[in-house]
Order: structure tokens, then C-alpha cells, then sequence
């Protein structure tokens, strides 16, 4: 079993950007990105390319996966 957690709001301060900004850029409410980054919503993953798109990144440096298969 995997578990997947946004890193957004470490990569957007590493890229100086607030959260209004990366709203403006997106077409997504300041309110929407607030709950993806606290961990209240799951982005689609059209949602995380947008993301990364106006980040600059790759989707998959705004992922985290964890295997859990293994832990107890």
C-alpha cells in the first residue's frame, strides 16, 4: 500500500511564491490550494500538472510516496 501527500506548499515557498500568486497562475481559488496543502483535499492530477506547470517543476516533485507494505 502506498500513501501519496502534496508537497506544495514546500515547493512554492521554494520558489517564493504565496499562495495567492500560484492562484492567479492556476485558475484555482486561494482557498482550494489552502486545503491541498494542509491535506483537507486531493488534487486530481490534472490539478497537480497545473501545479507544476505554473511552478516550474515536474508533477512528481510536488509528490511524496511512501511504501507502507513493509511497515508495522
Amino acid at each position: 500500500m502506498y500513501k501519496i501527500t502534496l508537497k506544495l506548499k514546500e515547493v512554492r515557498k521554494l520558489k517564493h511564491m504565496t499562495q495567492k500568486r500560484l492562484a492567479v497562475l492556476t485558475s484555482i481559488s486561494q482557498g482550494h490550494i489552502s486545503d491541498l496543502e494542509s491535506g483537507n483535499k486531493s488534487p486530481t492530477l490534472k490539478t497537480v500538472g497545473n501545479l507544476a506547470d505554473a511552478l516550474k517543476t515536474h508533477p512528481y516533485d510536488l509528490l511524496e510516496i511512501e511504501n507502507f507494505k513493509n511497515k508495522k
